[in-house]
């Protein structure tokens, strides 16, 4: 075996990317990734009402703020969705989670946004299945990859919105 010694001024490019460069590449990626929030607003066919879809942290689920009769004063206005379906008639999102307090704990409820109304409504697993019998659960893709599709980069988590 040959005794090369280490020459730090021919390696310094090396060391610097090594010891500096990669793990702050490597660090900032994990970082901004896991801060990053995407929205995605549409409205109805008319134009009459916006809503908007804002991503929570790590992206695996969203909110959507509920019209002023939706809810119950002291509860929260949003709507968390983990899965979603859209079409030029519907924008529907649900979640496993109880999303406040209606009725039963653990149920799957739905929030519909028909477009061509203009309304939102919220449905529980069993009223969605009967009034939305052609709306099959293999319809609906998880919110990261719709998001990923359609939605917006917007800031940092904890960012306020609207």
């Amino acid at each position: 075996m040959t005794n090369k010694k280490f020459n730090v001024k021919k390696n310094i490019g090396n060391i610097i990317f090594i010891v500096f460069l990669f793990p702050a590449y490597f660090f900032s990626t994990i970082f901004v990734n896991h801060f990053q929030q995407y929205e995605y607003i549409f409205s109805d066919v008319n134009n009459i009402k916006k809503y908007q879809i804002v991503s929570g942290n790590m992206n695996v689920y969203t909110y959507i703020n509920l019209e002023d009769n939706l809810y119950i004063e002291g509860q929260s206005s949003e709507f968390e969705i983990r899965k979603v379906y859209e079409d030029k008639n519907y924008f529907i999102g649900y979640s496993f989670e109880e999303n406040d307090k209606r009725s039963k704990i653990g149920g799957r409820y739905y929030i519909v946004v028909d477009k061509n109304k203009a309304i939102m409504k919220i449905y529980d697993e069993k009223d969605f299945k009967e009034k939305y019998k052609d709306i099959e659960d293999k319809k609906f893709i998880d919110i990261y990859n719709f998001l990923k599709r359609k939605g917006t980069k917007i800031g940092i988590y904890g960012k306020e919105y609207q």
